[in-house]
């Protein structure tokens, strides 16, 4: 059994996706590494601003971008490593990330789920998201999901 957990944001709007992606990045202690499929500038100085992050969304054809994250905050709960993906394909952007409950120390899956869940639902209406899911990488496979939208299927 996998000890990853995926959180994905589909169909992220154009107009919402920095936000939510430099909210995510912003809510870590620092980044580990940064790459992206492209030849895209992403870091200014060694940070992400809205500048370079634009650069990124208005790229004229499809990309991905993977920023390893150390000790994001999620409404408390701090994830140790974190790998959050934009992707950008066919003028639709995606943005996801995974990290490994096992390392994780002391904390309660069903909290855990829940706490991700609030604070997934809050980023996602905050941002025009309509669908976002979380399960056991992948999340997309509908048999391991841990929510679905509004729907706690963890319980």
């Amino acid at each position: 059994m996998s000890n990853l957990i995926e959180v994905v944001f589909e169909n992220v709007p154009k107009a919402n996706v920095s936000q939510l992606f430099l909210y995510l990045v912003h809510s870590a202690k620092h980044i580990v590494s940064v790459e992206i499929s492209e030849n895209i500038e992403l870091l200014d100085e060694g940070k992400l601003n809205e500048q370079t992050v634009e650069s990124l969304i208005n790229f004229s054809g499809d990309v991905a971008t993977l920023i390893k994250l150390k000790g994001i905050n999620l409404d408390g709960v701090v994830l140790p490593l974190v790998l959050l993906r934009l992707l950008k394909y066919n003028d639709l952007y995606d943005v996801d990330f995974s990290f490994d409950y096992a390392e994780l120390k002391h904390v309660d899956i069903l909290k855990l789920i829940k706490s991700l869940h609030i604070s997934t639902s809050c980023l996602a209406k905050e941002n025009g998201v309509k669908n976002w899911f979380s399960g056991m990488e992948p999340a997309s496979d509908e048999s391991t999901r841990y929510f679905t939208n509004d729907k706690l299927e963890y319980k």
